[in-house]
């Protein structure tokens, strides 16, 4: 065989954009987990380099710190869940069922994971800037929803005020739910209550 055939026949090799995104997608699957487990304040750079499979040396080669690891774990898990969650809205018939889907998959998944994983409450905590981003963009989310079906709505308030207070309200219903579905449960009542609202017009009657 010549060198040329043998050449055509050996898969691609990867390149280096590909390798440090597998890597990446390693470390943030075990930063996860270990984030999970222990919280933000227990887990060490150790840890996540461990439950990665790699050296720490390694580890800081691809991330500078905990807090750059904790960030990026909190994007991604919310990058995918508000793609996840648009995918799934988008073929809905109404307003109500749009809100009660999206409300229901980002409000109860909290609760769930720390049902599982009570240490997991970190990754939902506000005190961290890239929490802050994920109830932003679930706002932005929401008001998207609410801009045409709000206007003219008895509610006296803006569409990016009422996803202000859904999402706030669900934060405190995370707090005090006794569980996975009495969250369910307060989030189920509050979008009721508004699709209600928005159904009728400042006059009174019905849209």
């Amino acid at each position: 065989m010549s060198e040329t055939h043998a050449a055509a026949d050996r898969p691609p090799m990867s390149q280096p954009s590909d390798l440090a995104a597998k890597r990446d997608a390693r470390v943030l699957d075990a930063a996860t987990e270990v984030f999970s487990r222990y919280g933000f304040a227990r887990t060490t750079m150790q840890d996540i380099a461990e439950q990665a499979g790699m050296s720490r040396p390694a580890l800081y080669l691809a991330y500078a710190n905990k807090d750059s690891i904790f960030t990026a774990v909190v994007r991604r898990m919310n990058a995918r869940q508000l793609a996840a969650i648009r995918a799934a809205i988008a073929p809905l018939p109404g307003l109500r069922d749009k809100l009660l889907h999206a409300c229901l998959s980002w409000g109860a998944h909290g609760v769930d994971l720390i049902e599982a994983h009570p240490d997991a409450r970190d990754l939902f905590s506000l005190a961290f800037p890239a929490v802050q981003e994920m109830y932003d963009e679930f706002q932005v989310l929401l008001t998207q929803l609410l801009s045409e079906p709000a206007t003219g709505a008895a509610l006296g308030a803006t569409p990016a005020e009422v996803a202000r207070a859904m999402t706030y309200a669900m934060r405190g219903f995370k707090d005090t739910a006794t569980d996975g579905s009495d969250m369910r449960r307060l989030i189920t009542l509050q979008v009721s209550l508004l699709a209600t609202a928005l159904e009728h017009t400042p006059d009174g009657t019905t849209r």
